[in-house]
Parts: structure tokens; sequence; C-alpha cells
């Protein structure tokens, strides 16, 4: 049976490119957005989009930043999705869609294995080196390799090092899936467009979404317009969160959006502007325009030169159950072996050095160090 609320209609005059709502009996401009099923953020959920006066129907992946989604067939992901959540079929076979968890899945033990893939640029590398020091420094979050995991021999991180983000540069742009997927090839995709000669916080803000956090301008207390025409990925991530534990709301969060970013502060604060989902017809909302911003006041917004105080407030909320005894096994096996190796490597290096020159000089060397 087809849904015939879903149907749109494209007007003329003030409400050109808009699509009618026919339960609410108003106009949605273009680029509105309305959650059909699920919760905003979380794989499985089905919203539609207003483009040019057709609704279109997406299924969210619970992966943040993409520039767009696929278009699916609303009837066929509605009654997809209403069967698998039918309390009245078997649990074994509510395939495919899963059930909205009560937040993104944290990796055991606070550990993140990821694994670099062969095609990737190298210049990633500075860049992957700088977000492991940033994340170990400040917070619970430990950051190794699959290879690093391997050589620990601890069984319990990251199924057994099975279960790991794939960093890759396959597509434009830079996306990632939030939490833990719990299996190998989890998805990070850091084209170089996004970060190379740029402060390493883009990528930070990438490994954010692995470890389970879900975008700062999505704060429901959240202090800026979303302005559509400025718009640069998928209008899923500018949908207030309501569902997940929550910090004070921060516009210097390495997780929030920049002015270049479709968001901004207004320059009225008086003003109310209308959301990414809400209806001018419906609640008497200002469409906001880029006119509406201010360009100073907006400076604020997404910073990336790294974690901010509530950025890692954030983090130890969602692992504050974690021990921290893993995290210093890793320091201890891991990080400072390495420190170890690299001052015994220097060191041997400066002995080739010397025997080469004077074998004499060789004692005195090693008697001063």
């Amino acid at each position: 049976m087809k849904l015939t609320w879903l149907a749109c209609l494209a007007t003329v005059g003030a409400a050109y490119d808009s699509c009618y709502h026919e339960e609410e009996k108003v106009h949605y401009r273009h680029g509105a957005i309305e959650y059909l099923r699920g919760h905003p953020g979380y794989k499985g959920a089905i919203y539609r989009v207003c483009q040019d006066g057709v609704y279109h129907c997406k299924v969210s992946d619970q992966i943040l930043d993409q520039p767009s989604l696929p278009s699916v067939d609303c009837d066929q992901a509605l009654a997809e999705y209403d069967i698998m959540h039918d309390p009245d079929v078997d649990m074994g076979r509510r395939l495919g869609l899963m059930v909205k968890p009560p937040a993104a899945e944290l990796w055991p033990a606070g550990v993140v294995c990821y694994a670099l893939s062969d095609k990737a640029d190298p210049a990633i590398k500075p860049y992957l080196e700088a977000t492991v020091t940033e994340y170990r420094t400040k917070t619970p979050i430990r950051v190794i390799t699959v290879e690093q995991c391997l050589a620990l021999r601890m069984p319990t991180l990251c199924g057994n090092c099975k279960n790991f983000a794939l960093v890759e540069d396959s597509k434009p742009g830079c996306f990632a899936f939030v939490g833990y997927e719990g299996k190998p090839n989890q998805v990070i995709n850091l084209h170089p467009d996004c970060y190379l000669n740029q402060p390493p916080g883009h990528v930070q803000h990438e490994f954010g979404h692995a470890i389970g956090l879900f975008h700062e301008h999505a704060h429901p207390k959240r202090k800026i317009i979303i302005v559509e025409e400025a718009l640069k990925a998928s209008r899923n991530n500018y949908v207030k969160k309501t569902d997940t534990k929550l910090t004070a709301y921060d516009m210097g969060s390495v997780m929030h959006y920049g002015a270049s970013g479709g968001v901004c502060v207004p320059t009225d604060l008086t003003v109310q502007f209308c959301d990414i989902d809400e209806s001018s017809e419906k609640t008497g909302c200002v469409v906001p325009t880029l006119d509406d911003c201010d360009d100073k006041a907006s400076l604020v917004l997404g910073q990336r030169d790294g974690l901010s105080p509530t950025d890692v407030e954030s983090i130890q909320v969602l692992y504050k159950a974690i021990s921290s005894k893993e995290a210093k096994a890793i320091d201890r096996l891991l990080f400072h072996a390495t420190q170890a190796d690299q001052a015994e490597a220097t060191t041997s290096s400066d002995d080739d050095y010397d025997n080469d020159d004077d074998d004499d000089d060789d004692d005195d060397d090693d008697d001063a160090m």
C-alpha cells in the first residue's frame, strides 16, 4: 500500500521547490529533513529530504561526514523496517537493519585498532601519529595498529585484533563510522584534500567519530543556525540529537563544523530561525540565509587544532567504566618500549659512527652516556 503522506508537491511563487506534507497540511522547504523511523545518527534509521520539490528517502549507515547518501524506495524501506521491528516476528529472522542501541557501541577497554590501507597516501602517517598522541595524552583512549595489537597478545582487545578500522582514501572526503562496529574494515576514509597542509584536528575529528562521538553541532542546546544553501555534508549530519549522553555545548569542539560547513552564529539571537527539520508555515520560523550569519562570531566554530577540554570530558563520560589497566599495559609494553627502542637505535647508530673513527674514543663515549 502506498503511503500517501509521502507525496510531494512542487509549488510556485514563494513555496517553489518545497514539499507538501499531506498529514500536516504544510510545505517544507527544499533541504528540510524528517525522520520516519529510528533515531538520528544510528544505523538503520530512515529519513526523507525535500529536494527540488520531491521527497527522497535515505537509510542511515551510521557513517558521518559523507557528502551524500543514496536514495532508496520509501515504501520498501519502511516496510522492511517495520517487519524487522515487529515484536511478533521471530528474532532469529530479523536481518538487515539493526535495532537502535542506547548509544554508539564502545571499543573494548577503550582501545581502537586500525590498519592503514596499502593504497593510502603516505602523507597521512604524521597526522595519524599526531592523532594517536593526542588521544593517548589527553584521554583514556589508546589508538594502536593491528600489528601492535597482535604484539600485545591481549585477546580482549579489538575482538582478538580481528575488529579494526581501515584507514583509506579510496573516496573523496573524510568520513567515519560512529563507534565500534565489531568487524574488520570499519570505515574511516581520509582523503588528502581534507587534511593535507592543515591542522591535525581534521583526522582527530574522524577518529572522534570512530571512538563514539557524534557531532557537537548536533547538541540539543546548540547556538547556531543551519544554512541550507551552504551545507557541505548530507543533511543527517545537522539534525539535533537528544538521545545521547551530554556535556555542555562547546562551540570550540573539534567535533563541531565550522562556518564553511553550513553552520554559523546568527547576527540576531532573538529571531526564531527554522531548524533543518522545521516548516516556516507550521511554526512561523524564519528560514536562515548566509546574510543572517555573524561572520566574526562564527570564527570560533570548527577549530581543528586538537581536542578541546569539553571533547576530553565527553570521552571520559563515554568511557568512564573502562579500567585503566589495559591503557597502562599498552603504555608500558608498547609506547614506552617504542621510546626505549628508539633510544637504543640512536645509541647504536652513534656507536657505529664512533667505530668508524676511533676505537679509543668509543670507550670514552660509552662512559659518558
